[in-house]
Formats: structure tokens, C-alpha cells, sequence
């Protein structure tokens, strides 16, 4: 659904590798760290020294807090004080050479950060370190460090960039129908999962409406599979611009497609489903015939797994064909009575 998309949430896809990510750069690190830290201290260059051990301790912890499976106790981004003071002394003592260290302080905030504060850790340290640059050599170095350190973010960042993109194809290829754009069962699943876990720790009510296209068989054998897609992406249009950004569309069946509401009750869900029966049937998505859907609808209840639940909608579906069609069954209320006009018209939904 528009405004659901994977495409479209925001979400981190380095999130779930971040520990893995961090884990391997913070144990390189250290391990590089430290000789440097060694030797700096041997040579008498105590400032050097300090500010390189400083963040071979940050990175240490880090890294060791990942293996035991914690979350890291020290920010990444703090790692601009050792970083700014072991360069200072660094430039002070050794010259360019100390400038060095950004390159790969800029692939761990690329990689080890959140975008946002990987976004600001590298543009302070690109200020911080072009500064002092300019204060312990001169301009034209200042210029070369400002340049190719700029660079470096601006490629790391593509590189990311890139990664997000096939991250977000790939989310979309696995939870979304490529018929129609709405979700799939298998999103489905983990999002009834979610209802269910909300409802219990927050007593927040869900319902569902499970949506079926009348006599859908029909309009493939009379117009044809084209023209039976076609609908199928009208009615998902439709509920697109009847629903909430919070509410989910999946796509369940072959013409059959469940509507998770979020924060509603059951009485609120069928008036949003008598809506969307009566602006379909009022569509013209079909020349010459009249499409119009069936739906049930059931609210969770306390307890309720998640095939029960699935299950109340079903029945509820299951009533409002046996009743007619193109009407609303609501789980939560008995069936309405037969239209005795369409007794004998066939078993075909």
C-alpha cells in the first residue's frame, strides 16, 4: 500500500549487522591500535600515546560488549576525542602522517553509526581535523587533507547509499505482491504476529477484514486474466485511498486480500468496510458488470491465536457470501439472513 512500502519506512538496513559490523572494525582496530600506542609511549610522546590508547579502549569495550552479546557501552561517536587529540599530537610530533587516521575513523562512523550520527561524526572530524591541519602545517596541506577526506565520505556514503537501495529492492521482492503493490502472506504473518503482541502488552485492539472479489472466475473466463488483473489492482487502489498510512493491505489469495486495522475495534472496522464494499460496487472498474466484494471482519480478542483469528474473519467471509454477496459479515454479530432471491444461483464466490 501507498505509504507502506519497505521503500518508504526509513528503516536501517546495516540495523540487524551493525553488531557484526562494529564487532570486526573495533577488533581491527584495536588490534592495530595498540602497537602504535606502544611505540609512542617508548618514543616519549606521552600525548600521542594517550589519545591512541584512548581509543583502542573505546574500541576494546565495544568489542568486547559484542562478543558477550551486549549492547555497546561506549558511543562510537565519542571517539572523536582521542581521535582529535592523539592527531594534534600526532601532527605536532610526526607531521602529515597524523592526519591519517581520519580515513579509517571515517569508514567506522560510515559503518559502525546510524546515518544520521555517521552524517555528523565524519563532518566534525573532516572540520576538526582539516583545523588542525592548517594549525600545526599550513594551508596547501589543509586543502589536500580537506579535499581527499571529503572525498572519502562522499564514496563511503555511495557506497551505503547503495547498499540501502538493493536492501529496499530485495524487502520489497520478499514482502510485496508484484501484482499488485499490496503485501504478501508472508508480511502478513509476521504483522498479525505484531497485532497480537500489541494487544497484549498494550491493549491496543486490531481488526481485520478480509476482502473477496465476487464471482471473480467470471470475470477472468467472460473477460479475460488482463482484464481480471486489471481489477485487482483497481480494488487495491481503491482501499489505498480509503484507508490509513498505518493501515496494511496484503494480498492472500488469488482475488482475496485482508486489511489489517491497527487501533480499531470492530465496530469502527465494518463502518471502513461497508465504505469500501459500497465504493467498489459504485466503481467502474468493469464495463458491463458490476464488481463488488464480500467482507468479513473480526476484531482479536484477548488469548486469540493467530489462525482463530484468521479464522472468525474466514467465517464471517463465509456468511457474507452465503448471504449474497457483496455485503459485510462481522464475526462479532450474527449472520445476516439468506437473500432467498439468490438461493440456487451455485456455489461460486
Amino acid at each position: 500500500m501507498e505509504g507502506k512500502s519497505p521503500v518508504e519506512t526509513g528503516e536501517d538496513p546495516l540495523a540487524p549487522y551493525r553488531g557484526r559490523i562494529l564487532y570486526g572494525l573495533a577488533s581491527a582496530a584495536a588490534v592495530c591500535l595498540l602497537p602504535f600506542s606502544v611505540n609512542a609511549f617508548v618514543q616519549g610522546n606521552n600525548g600521542l600515546g594517550a589519545g591512541i590508547l584512548s581509543a583502542f579502549l573505546v574500541l576494546a569495550i565495544d568489542a568486547f560488549a559484542i562478543y558477550l552479546k551486549k549492547s555497546p557501552p561506549i558511543p562510537l561517536i565519542l571517539l572523536l576525542i582521542p581521535i582529535a587529540a592523539g592527531t594534534a599530537a600526532s601532527l605536532k610530533v610526526q607531521g602529515f602522517f597524523g592526519a591519517l587516521w581520519a580515513y579509517p575513523t571515517v569508514l567506522l562512523f560510515t559503518f559502525g553509526l546510524s546515518r544520521r550520527m555517521a552524517y555528523v561524526g565524519s563532518i566534525l572530524l573532516l572540520l576538526i581535523i582539516s583545523a588542525l591541519v592548517y594549525h600545526y602545517i599550513d594551508l596547501a596541506y589543509t586543502i589536500r587533507i580537506f579535499v581527499t577526506l571529503t572525498l572519502t565520505i562522499v564514496l563511503a556514503n555511495i557506497v551505503l547509499s547503495i547498499i540501502v537501495d538493493l536492501h529496499r529492492r530485495l524487502l520489497d521482492q520478499a514482502i510485496v505482491d508484484p501484482l499488485t503493490g499490496a503485501f504478501n502472506r508472508r508480511h502478513m504473518e509476521r504483522c498479525v504476529s505484531d497485532a497480537i503482541e500489541r494487544l497484549r502488552r498494550n491493549s491496543a485492539p486490531t481488526s481485520l477484514l478480509l476482502i473477496d472479489v465476487d464471482r471473480f472466475k467470471s470475470i477472468n473466463d467472460q473477460f479475460g486474466h488482463a482484464k481480471g488483473d486489471s481489477v485487482l489492482k483497481g480494488i487495491v487502489s481503491l482501499i489505498e485511498k480509503r484507508s490509513r498510512k498505518l493501515d496494511l493491505l496484503f494480498r492472500i489469495g488469488g482475488e482475496e486480500f485482508m486489511l489489517l486495522l491497527p487501533d480499531t475495534q470492530e465496530a469502527a472496522a465494518a463502518v471502513v468496510a461497508e465504505e469500501l464494499r459500497a465504493s467498489t460496487a459504485e466503481s467502474r472498474l468493469l464495463e458491463d458488470w458490476q464488481v463488488t466484494p464480500s467482507i468479513g471482519v473480526a476484531e482479536l480478542r484477548t488469548g486469540e491465536s493467530p489462525d482463530s483469528w484468521m479464522k472468525h474473519a474466514d467465517d464471517a467471509l463465509y456468511a457474507a457470501k452465503k448471504a449474497g454477496r457483496n455485503r459485510v459479515v462481522c464475526a462479532g454479530h450474527p449472520a445476516p439472513r439468506p437473500d432467498p432471491a439468490l438461493r440456487g444461483a451455485g456455489a461460486e464466490t
